[in-house]
């Protein structure tokens, strides 16, 4: 139904037969549209299943019609070419190197206590934290005897990697365990240093 009956005749969907009658005599005189189409226009007016039709197109025709005679040109045009920056040409190197830093970091290291006693130490003077941290966490994973020199000496060093790297609440955890050691230099030491670490995470 490419015309409404409705604008053809110019009556509203509330017409009645003889207002549709007089409607198309009017439109006849007129000669607006062709006599075909105003003949077609009360055909479907008088016939209630077409007049139902009329009654929904109505609102939506101006809509179709203006879509029909739209410029759509633009769509057979070919689309845009992606073009990826040159700065995240190595993203997906970065992203797998992070992962396997990520697993290397949860593994341990295949070397002995006194290896990774003397390289977290060493790492944690030259200030690679990172390093140390991992070094010093994997000697505390595998050394059995808590109370021996050398294991307290890397809890030692192990909080101020903690500290040095901005891990704060890792190495108030760690004092905290400090506080309650059997030595009583130890204890000391911890209780100090945790007063002085928890100051600094009040101005944080």
């Amino acid at each position: 139904m490419e015309y409404n009956p409705y604008d053809i005749l110019g009556v509203s969907p509330a017409a009645s037969k003889a207002e549709i009658a007089k409607a198309v005599a009017v439109a006849m005189k007129q000669k607006k549209h062709p006599v075909d189409i105003i003949a077609k226009a009360q055909k479907s007016l008088l016939k209630p299943e077409e007049r139902i039709i009329g009654d929904y197109l109505r609102p939506i025709l101006p809509t179709i019609k203006n879509f029909k005679y739209s410029d759509l040109s633009p769509l057979l045009q070919p689309a845009p070419t992606l073009v990826l920056l040159s700065e995240f040409d190595a993203l997906e190197q970065a992203i797998a190197q992070s992962a396997e830093e990520e697993r290397l970091e949860r593994e341990p290291l295949p070397i002995n206590l006194s290896e990774l006693f003397i390289e977290g130490i060493t790492a944690c003077k030259e200030g690679l934290y990172p390093k140390a941290i991992k070094h010093l966490e994997d000697y505390c994973q595998g050394c059995t005897d808590h109370n021996s020199k050398d294991y307290i000496q890397v809890q030692i060093w192990l909080v101020r990697a903690y500290q040095m790297s901005g891990n704060l609440k890792r190495a108030i955890a760690l004092c905290q365990l400090l506080t309650s050691h059997t030595h009583p230099q130890v204890q000391s030491w911890a209780t100090n240093t945790l007063l002085m670490l928890s100051k600094e995470v009040s101005h944080v």
